[in-house]
């Protein structure tokens, strides 16, 4: 509920602050994005456990295993950008065929390791 209220908003600020973005730029303003978001996201978190009185999944062990998934997908006369975290996809659809536009997060991917 926190990414779907807030990871725009996010998002269009850090592409505000960079002005014309080229390509290694985009990459560098998304990755931001995604990390504001998971700061934002531990903080409520936080806030939530200390301050509930519900018993909702927040209050549980079992916690940690809670996450969330998103895709964000800019489009621009010339690019289109997109990021993703989690057991998200974005495909495009031309013409009856589907073409990935992102790369699965899998647990066995070297970079997920890490």
């Amino acid at each position: 509920m926190k990414c779907r209220d807030r990871f725009h908003e996010i998002v269009k600020k850090e592409v505000e602050a960079c002005g014309s973005l080229k390509a290694v730029e985009w990459k560098n303003t998304m990755e931001r994005s995604f990390e504001r978001m998971d700061e934002e996201v531990r903080e409520w978190t936080v806030n939530a456990k200390e301050s509930s009185t519900c018993r909702c999944e927040l209050r549980t062990p079992q916690c940690d295993a809670v996450g969330s998934t998103a895709v964000v997908a800019i489009i621009t006369p010339d690019n289109i950008i997109v990021a993703n975290c989690g057991d998200s996809r974005a495909v495009l659809c031309r013409n009856g065929a589907a073409f990935p536009l992102s790369d699965d997060h899998k647990p066995d991917r070297p970079d997920e390791l890490l």
